[in-house]
């Protein structure tokens, strides 16, 4: 093997170990901002859940309020005829 020979062979494989390391940076970095985007979601998707929770309250407190005033007005219409 000539020095030549030796030398591009040297500049080839440093070109390939760069490469290699450049593409592994890459795919790393890939999968935290998938999983960083992941946690954001999962985040979301918990507020809404406890946000319904709440919502959900507030709307069985209206309907027992609402089924008081109802049965005050049968009352009222029962009385009147």
């Amino acid at each position: 093997m000539s020095t030549a020979n030796a030398g591009m062979l040297f500049v080839f494989g440093f070109a390939f170990l760069i490469a290699a390391i450049v593409v592994a940076a890459m795919l790393v970095w890939a999968t935290t901002k998938k999983a960083q985007a992941s946690a954001a979601r999962e985040a979301n998707y918990r507020e809404l859940a406890e946000k319904t929770g709440t919502d959900s309250a507030e709307i069985k407190a209206s309907l027992i309020e609402l089924k008081g005033r109802l049965v005050a007005i049968e009352r009222m219409l029962k009385e009147v005829d």
